[in-house]
């Protein structure tokens, strides 16, 4: 990957070096030469660096096929070529080619490109996305749950896909054929291919929503653009494009705190009765639980009734999205709510900016523990490797398959190790174990529990009952569950 991402740099940022100057020694027929060069390496660059070495050797035959014929025909019969170029590349005939190829490749050339934001804040930005996705859930639902949306999407997004292609292809045909009359604002068509690639994109990650939002705000160059090219008088064309951009700016900023409003906390709720407290924890955090930046810990505790507390949680899960905090739970307790919250280890400042918040929220005094938890000790303890948390999560996440219309057995699955292999040995007497070799250890041994059984909550509690109190009478250790069909 890094040597796939040195290359691609290098040629862009070459392009870009060699973009003034050639502005400044090539005539205008040079000029529309070299941009027209530099954008088509601009795009098989981009199409090395996110699609891998087969998709880009497919792509170059498809360009020189094209290229020759727009060469070698005359101007008149270039749009029907186009037409027929650009349902080349939609519809790939070289796919058989490229799947051969892609055996035959080691996974650096393949594979998608995949950049991760890790920095020592990645915790948090694997959360937030983990949170959008939520918030986008009840769209991909439809994906599965409702064919006529499936279709839709499917058609939308290849019919977008077709118009980029055909518009990029249009646009450099264009600009071939009048390089002695070369204008800048032939370009212009490339804006539109890129916004419309983007919708694309959005159209086939998000959904018709978010699309549509993309949409707008790319509207308004577009607008700008044409009332400068319009024959109004300067005063009004000007007067008109400051307003375009004036709307264009609020637009996108409301659009960017909206973006931060767009909060969701998906919980495994239970009661413990144990702790004796109603509990919501974070389904999103289960993935993150151990981190090695976030072990700033923070407990607070305020004397509201749940009610009072639901109607603000929105701001508050608002305020953690804007100051990179974690919300892992918040529980409910006779009188008193309390919110569990991790912050990064250098975020001491924002533990106690967040207790004034609170503050200010309720109108009252709360009170605030702060600690270092870099093993997870105290969530386990009070909610990862409870019981009732346990269940709680397999039942909501075998909920999840009956939403999505799977209806099928199920497999839980726990991972869970021992320290002595006597103890594993009368474990594995009662529940069928297999070993896992690469999580094991000299001083702990690791293996999962695989438990068919049919999606109904009363026998997925009682399944993993049986199998937590095996663990106990065996000094067996829970590490995690999941649910496959």
């Amino acid at each position: 990957m890094k040597r796939r991402i040195a290359i691609a740099g290098s040629l862009t940022i070459l392009i870009f070096i060699l973009m003034p100057l050639a502005l400044i020694l090539l005539n205008l027929r040079g000029q529309g030469i070299f941009m027209i060069s530099a954008i088509v390496t601009l795009v098989f660059v981009g199409i090395y660096l996110f699609g891998g070495v087969p998709k880009l050797i497919v792509a170059v035959i498809y360009g020189m096929l094209t290229f020759m014929f727009l060469f070698f025909l005359d101007e008149a019969y270039h749009l029907p070529f186009l037409i027929v170029g650009t349902l080349i590349f939609v519809l790939n005939p070289l796919s058989t080619f490229e799947t051969y190829l892609t055996s035959k490749m080691n996974d650096e050339d393949v594979l998608p490109i995949r950049f991760s934001l890790r920095g020592s804040y990645w915790p948090f930005f694997n959360y937030q996305k983990e949170m959008k996705n939520f918030y986008h859930l009840p769209q991909a639902r439809k994906l599965y749950t409702k064919k006529w949306y499936l279709h839709t999407r499917q058609i939308t997004t290849l019919s977008l896909i077709t118009m980029g292609i055909f518009l990029f292809l249009l646009g450099l045909s264009n600009i071939a054929n009048t390089l002695d009359n070369f204008s800048w604002f032939n370009f212009f068509v490339f804006y539109n291919v890129i916004i419309i690639f983007l919708l694309a994109f959005m159209l086939f990650k998000k959904g018709f929503t978010s699309t549509f939002r993309t949409f707008v705000i790319s509207l308004f160059l577009p607008v700008i653009y044409l009332i400068f090219r319009s024959d109004f008088p300067d005063p009004l064309k000007y007067t008109l494009a400051a307003s375009m951009f004036f709307i264009g700016l609020v637009v996108s900023t409301v659009e960017l705190i909206k973006f931060y409003q767009r909060v969701a906390y998906d919980s495994y709720h239970y009661y413990d009765p144990d702790l004796q407290m109603e509990v919501f924890a974070n389904a999103l955090f289960e993935p993150l639980v151990y981190n090695e930046t976030f072990i700033l810990s923070g407990h607070y505790q305020i004397k509201v009734k749940p009610e009072v507390f639901q109607k603000v949680l929105h701001d508050i899960l608002v305020y953690a999205n804007l100051f990179k905090i974690i919300i892992t739970a918040y529980t409910f307790s006779k009188d008193t709510v309390h919110i569990y919250a991790d912050f990064h280890e250098k975020d001491h400042k924002r533990a106690e900016k967040f207790k004034t918040f609170l503050e200010a929220k309720f109108k009252m005094g709360i009170k605030a523990d702060m600690y270092e938890d870099p093993n997870k000790e105290v969530y386990e303890k009070m909610f990862f490797h409870r019981p009732e948390y346990i269940i709680t999560r397999a039942q909501s996440l075998a909920g999840l398959l009956k939403e999505l219309e799977i209806k099928t057995r199920i497999i839980i699955s726990l991972i869970i190790y021992f320290e002595l292999e006597e103890e594993l040995e009368e474990f594995s007497n009662e529940f069928p174990v297999s070993r896992l070799e690469d999580l094991s250890e000299e001083d702990y041994l690791t293996v999962r529990v695989d438990l068919p059984s049919i999606n109904v909550d009363y026998m997925i509690e009682a399944k993993i009952r049986e199998v937590l109190l095996g663990l106990l009478m065996h000094h067996g250790k829970f590490v995690r569950i999941s649910v496959y069909y």
